[in-house]
């Protein structure tokens, strides 16, 4: 007879939890053995029996790569809210509270944040992958069998189309202005940059109530996020332009070969890696305030908040392409124009990739944007 003894009952991880992790355990799996390389290289490949073209199969192996990866940005979308509230508890706990804020979340069954590692370690695996199969010089020394599916078709050696063409602009004539009209005018724009932001302080309280003026506001806000954040960047680059105006010019091809390793496009590479950053920077800048707006946050805060996203954007793409410069240096043109690849699906995924992902409708309306 059972006497009603107590006994402790463990407490099992939710189902979502253990397929979840057990996913994830196989993918890192996959990828430890060398999983994720062979995908790539046999995805390139696969490209080059159909193009025939090394440089061509680049940029394709990115467009692929965007389309693979669809089902997992559906499903962020749909998780998008939970992961949203998810991400401000992390960035609101210390750093020794992470791992065990994800852990309980875990343990709870939070398929969102089950989503979120899993999606986290995908994107990272694709990318790193990616980078290094074309770190690999195997357009003219024949690339391992072993690397490669069953199905691919081993391709003849040398590769074709390993010469990229590209155009760049040749400055073949230039003019300076004198330092006294830079001073001059740089002088002239911070004194009325200074009386308008004064005149501004006394007349923003007699439109704070203004529901017609709502618009001016937002534009003259969104006006000095975009100048005073990056003050320091427009002074240099304008100064630079106005002692090299350009006065004559034309359009040259150069060509790279993605085997070895050329300057040229290492520049290309960093200015675009840095553009792409600010963009993202901006793009990020442009949802958040959105939402603040959506939750009648003041314009004045938001304004601040702005301000110094802008500022570590742009710090962080000037540190970036630094970085690109000097790490691209070391590697074959491929993996140039790989990265240019990436980036540039990126920038056209809201024209491209974003239309194919079905949006869930807001519960709060955003405050509609005055262009």
């Amino acid at each position: 007879m059972n006497g009603g003894t107590v006994s402790d009952v463990k407490r099992e991880l939710p189902f979502v939890s253990i397929v979840g992790m057990t996913i994830l355990l196989l993918i890192i799996v996959w990828f430890v053995k060398g999983g994720s390389f062979r995908l790539y290289a046999s995805l390139f490949f696969g490209l080059y029996f159909l193009t025939h073209s090394s440089w061509i199969s680049i940029i394709l192996v990115s467009v692929v790569q965007n389309i693979l990866l669809l089902p997992m940005r559906i499903l962020y979308e749909r998780y998008h809210d939970d992961i949203k509230i998810f991400e401000n508890e992390v960035k609101n706990s210390k750093i020794s509270e992470q791992q065990l804020l994800i852990s309980n979340k875990v343990r709870q069954g939070s398929g969102a944040v089950i989503f979120y590692v899993i999606n986290f370690v995908l994107v990272i695996i694709a990318f790193f992958s990616a980078g290094r199969v074309f770190l690999l010089e195997f357009y003219k020394t024949p690339i391992d069998i072993k690397y490669l599916y069953p199905f691919i078709h081993f391709p003849e050696y040398p590769l074709g189309g390993v010469i990229f063409h590209f155009p760049l602009v040749d400055i073949t004539k230039t003019m300076a202005v004198s330092w006294y009209w830079i001073f001059y005018v740089w002088g002239a724009l911070f004194v009325v940059m200074a009386l308008v932001k004064l005149l501004w302080r006394m007349v923003k309280p007699l439109l704070s109530k203004n529901e017609k003026l709502l618009g001016v506001r937002i534009n003259y806000n969104r006006f000095l996020v975009l100048t005073g954040s990056v003050v320091g960047t427009i002074i240099i680059v304008s100064t630079i332009f106005l002692r090299n105006i350009p006065m004559g010019a034309q359009i040259v091809w150069w060509s790279a070969d993605l085997a070895e390793q050329n300057t040229a496009f290492n520049i290309v590479t960093a200015v675009c890696t840095a553009l792409a950053t600010i963009y993202s920077g901006w793009q990020h800048n442009k949802i958040e305030t959105q939402e603040a707006r959506a939750k009648n946050i003041s314009e004045d805060v938001i304004e601040k908040v702005n301000r110094i996203h802008m500022r570590g954007t742009v710090k962080n793409a000037i540190m970036l392409g630094l970085f690109a410069v000097w790490i691209t240096r070391l590697m074959p043109s491929s993996h140039d124009l790989s990265v240019l690849a990436f980036e540039a699906c990126y920038v056209l995924s809201p024209v491209t990739f974003d239309l194919l992902i079905p949006r869930k409708k807001k519960k709060e309306e955003a405050v509609e944007e005055v262009v």
